[in-house]
């Protein structure tokens, strides 16, 4: 047993979730979901939602769910467990489309967003644009030792999201780094955030009023998310100028830090046990079930909230109206009762389908296929040119900001031509 071991092992004598939000637990947190998982859920975890600004913000306390069965009955039962984010309601920060909605206007909103979403706009026709992209990115590196969470990781997602919604493709150091800031996941102070999440919402908010202007002047405007957000219609509704800008945001936030961890987490994986490498590379095949199987055991996000509006229970326990309830994708993740060697990466997993890194039932993440095909363009790309991905001279460290996403703050790697 290493000291690090050691030092987890110690720490679950008397762990309770709580806890959670500390930095060695945001590093490594699956030990501890190991140790609490089969308790009794507990209560008491005092967490950020997106938006909000620790030290600033007073978070709600929540029960931790850590039980894949009990994820999904709260998931599936949305006339109980409510998404409505009251705390980023009451905070600085724009309030984020579908994700904190219910029905009937959850619904409403995600027909509309399905019109804009339609698979040509954010699959087909991006994919090759994404696919040049990748290799303006790698040709930036050639070769050689990168810190992989530096520029690589980040900056794929944040160009998709200028490319998908609209917006010049120069501001993308911009998005990165109001991404940061929104997703509570890097170290920014209270000034930075909230100067952050303003300028998040004014720039948004001027990119589409031209759009708008655009518009109704009669000019041809692209055919991107902005403009379909703006023109979709289901049954008689559309948006409003400012659904709209919050939906933008949404996609901006969502997306931009959220995949880099994921693309991070890929070649963390790749070091870490470089037959993959070989087996990829000779096989391409293989690159999806690569993607699933870390989405599954290493996916970013690790839990969104709810609030209880009903009395009911939750594996047992009686959970108040009221009740704030934190729901761990990650933790479900890696429950033995549903994977086999739930810690362990095994390629082609028959049941990989019940992986809930994109969340389940009616709030399923509707920009997953993006995220999906950002990873396969990023692990192509560095397939086709690199002969091997190995260790940099520096150790790779894991982010501690923030509960929200696990995932790399450093990647020192060597890409071998």
């Amino acid at each position: 047993m290493t000291m690090a071991s050691a030092t987890v092992a110690s720490d679950l004598d008397d762990f309770e979730a709580k806890d959670l939000y500390s930095p060695q637990v945001i590093a490594n947190p699956y030990p501890y979901y190991d140790a609490l998982r089969d308790k009794p859920i507990q209560f008491g975890l005092e967490d950020y939602p997106p938006g909000t600004v620790p030290g600033q913000d007073k978070p709600y306390p929540a029960w931790v769910v850590l039980k894949y069965h009990d994820i999904i009955q709260v998931c599936r039962n949305p006339k109980i467990f409510s998404s409505r984010d009251i705390m980023q309601e009451e905070s600085e920060a724009p309030t984020l489309m579908l994700v904190n909605h219910d029905d009937p206007r959850h619904a409403e909103l995600r027909k509309i967003a399905q019109i804009a979403f339609k698979p040509k706009r954010v699959e087909a026709d991006i994919t090759p644009w994404m696919q040049g992209a990748v290799d303006r990115l790698l040709d930036k590196e050639e070769e050689g030792e990168v810190d992989f969470m530096a520029n690589l990781a980040p900056d794929l997602p944040a160009l998709v999201m200028t490319k998908l919604i609209g917006t010049p493709e120069e501001d993308y150091v911009l998005l990165r780094r109001w991404a940061n800031a929104f997703m509570v996941t890097s170290d920014f102070t209270t000034e930075e955030r909230n100067q952050c999440n303003i300028e998040l919402w004014n720039y948004y908010q001027d990119a589409v009023g031209q759009r708008y202007a655009d518009i109704d002047a009669g000019k041809d405007v692209p055919d991107d998310l902005m403009s379909a957000f703006i023109q979709a219609e289901a049954d008689g509704n559309m948006l409003t100028k400012e659904e709209v800008i919050r939906f933008c945001v949404t996609l901006v936030v969502a997306g931009a830090e959220t995949t880099g961890y994921l693309l991070g987490n890929l070649i963390d994986t790749l070091v870490e046990e470089p037959h993959f490498f070989d087996e990829l590379k000779e096989d391409r095949s293989l690159v999806r079930p690569f993607i699933e199987e870390s989405l599954r055991r290493d996916g970013p996000i690790q839990r969104l909230h709810r609030v209880c509006i009903q009395d009911t229970e939750i594996g047992g326990t009686k959970v108040r109206e009221g009740d704030w309830v934190a729901i761990f994708f990650a933790s479900g993740n890696r429950d033995p009762e549903i994977w086999e060697q739930p810690n362990d990466f095994i390629l082609k997993r028959s049941n990989i389908g019940r992986h809930l890194t994109f969340s389940h039932g009616v709030h399923h993440c509707m920009g997953s296929g993006i995220a999906r095909n950002e990873a396969t363009q990023m692990l192509n790309g560095i397939l086709d040119r690199y002969s091997a991905v190995e260790p940099g001279s520096a150790p790779r460290a894991r982010q501690t900001g923030g509960l929200l996403n696990y995932g790399l703050e450093t990647c020192p790697i060597r890409l071998v031509r």
